[in-house]
């Protein structure tokens, strides 16, 4: 077990009324020296942890909610899915970690339900080729990696499978109500709060998609956003106060995902039932735009959404279409 890890894990079980430790028991029960207990007390309070210290009494834990600890999100995992959890403070992207494993694996079966957290990226990637943006202490970032015996028939049921996934940890963590913007944003108060990036892995010998890596960012507390993403990106809590649990949310979204993708073709159909009740878009008039070069935008009222996760709409000359790319913006929301 890490220092900070074993330090934090001891002040979690003060056996004092009043929840102090010495620094003298701390290490004793950490089994470190003194001084590794300063550092480590040092080190959980950068990384969020509120930790009081009073001569003569020691030290006491009065919130460590912020905190990514990767005992911490192991322990809330149920053990049934076996989870693999591996949490860093700062890298590139946890998606790109996460195939960086699988490329050096002998068996990506093996990987199945590893689970990739950290507290920022410095190369956090959305959809189409987008940034996604990952300062340090205020959001959270994770990559599960699903690896079946049985070959992935569609990537896209994954991502929005998963939406619902994170809308349940979002209630259950903060009691927070989320709406879902097809096909992978999760939106708050009429923003985004999160974001999901699912890419596959190409088995050429067994034919198809063998593994996908499911990337879910989530903006937690209040911050100030870039100029470019100000007006259509919020964060789950509005006050800078509060506790973050991100710990617990990243335990709880896995508990949430895996949950679904283990329960065969039932836990899919519930949560595509859930995922078209959470839908921002059914009903409503937006822009469809096309991946496909060349291909004019056009104007259609999304009239729901399919069990494959494809967007159903109908166009003005009355065509209903069935999207499985592309980008959709609300009409309120275009340019006129």
């Amino acid at each position: 077990m890490k220092t900070a890890d074993a330090v934090l894990c001891a002040l979690s079980k003060p056996e004092t009324a009043d929840g102090f430790i010495s620094g003298e028991a701390l290490a004793e029960r950490s089994g470190v020296s003194r001084q590794a207990v300063w550092k480590a007390v040092r080190q959980l309070r950068l990384q969020g942890a509120r930790i009081e210290a009073v001569t003569n009494r020691g030290y006491r834990l009065s919130g460590a909610g912020g905190i990514l600890s990767e005992k911490a999100v192991a322990s809330l995992i149920d053990e049934t899915f076996g989870a693999r959890v591996y949490v860093y403070q700062k890298i590139d992207s946890t998606n790109t970690e996460a195939k960086r494993r699988l490329a050096e694996a002998s068996d990506v079966r093996s990987l199945n339900h590893t689970v990739i957290v950290s507290s920022s990226q410095t190369a956090g990637r959305g959809r189409l080729g987008r940034a996604f943006y990952s300062p340090d202490g205020s959001g959270l970032y994770l990559s599960i990696i699903y690896a079946p015996n049985e070959k992935i028939e569609s990537p896209a049921l994954l991502t929005a499978t998963a939406a619902v996934g994170v809308c349940r940890a979002l209630f259950s963590v903060y009691e927070a109500d989320a709406e879902i913007k097809w096909v992978n944003d999760i939106f708050m108060r009429g923003k985004k709060v999160s974001g999901i990036l699912t890419e596959g892995i190409t088995d050429f010998e067994r034919g198809g998609i063998s593994c996908a890596v499911v990337g879910i960012g989530v903006n937690i507390a209040p911050q100030t956003f870039p100029r470019e993403i100000a007006d259509v990106a919020t964060s789950v809590l509005d006050d800078k106060k509060a506790d973050t649990k991100r710990s617990a949310l990243a335990a709880a979204i896995v508990n949430e995902v895996l949950s679904i993708y283990t329960s065969g073709k039932k836990g899919f159909v519930r949560a595509m039932q859930e995922y078209r009740e959470r839908s921002l878009l059914t009903g409503k008039r937006v822009r469809v735009h096309p991946v496909i070069n060349g291909a004019e935008s056009y104007e259609a009222e999304v009239t729901g959404v399919g069990e494959d996760a494809k967007l159903i709409v109908k166009t003005g000359d009355g065509k209903e279409r069935f999207l499985d790319s592309g980008e959709v913006t609300l009409h309120s929301h275009c340019a006129e």
